[in-house]
């Protein structure tokens, strides 16, 4: 038989419920900024692969023509149709704006969705390809301003 003046003790206590809450509270603080940051290398990594993209389709041009200057928007979109080109304007997310294309130079700039600009030269007097990234689309006038590598 059961006394009636006994408690009954089935569940968990305030306190035991708090602990629950702190830990849960500990864990999502420690994930929450793992998380944003591997989010934002993703969003950079599509911008650079954009740019590469870009960069055989210009490549691809260059090889057929002999020169940047006729690599339009329109010539561009013949290369390669699966992006959206822009002619030196500002791009948005998603976008590759074709800042110089004179002469042996060819510079392409991309924004990744974490707001960085990034950039692609081709200086055909130079066997490398200059990559670089910054914080407005107006540091990179020319394919001398694509410094600092990815």
């Amino acid at each position: 038989m059961r006394d009636p003046d006994a408690r009954d003790e089935d569940g968990f206590s305030l306190i035991e419920l708090m602990v629950v809450v702190l830990i849960i509270g500990i864990l999502i603080a420690i994930a929450l900024p793992v998380f944003l940051g591997a989010r934002m290398r993703a969003q950079d990594k599509a911008a650079q692969s954009q740019l590469r993209t870009a960069l055989a389709a210009g490549l691809t041009y260059y090889a057929e023509a002999g020169d940047w200057s006729g690599f339009t928007i329109v010539e561009a979109k013949n290369a390669e149709s699966n992006l959206d080109w822009l002619d030196a304007t500002d791009p948005a997310v998603r976008e590759v704006s074709i800042v110089q294309h004179a002469g042996p130079d060819l510079l392409l700039v991309s924004k990744s969705g974490s707001g960085t600009y990034w950039c692609v030269a081709q200086v055909l007097n130079s066997p490398a390809t200059l990559r670089g990234r910054g914080s407005a689309f107006s540091d990179f006038a020319t394919s001398a301003d694509c410094t600092g590598g990815w």
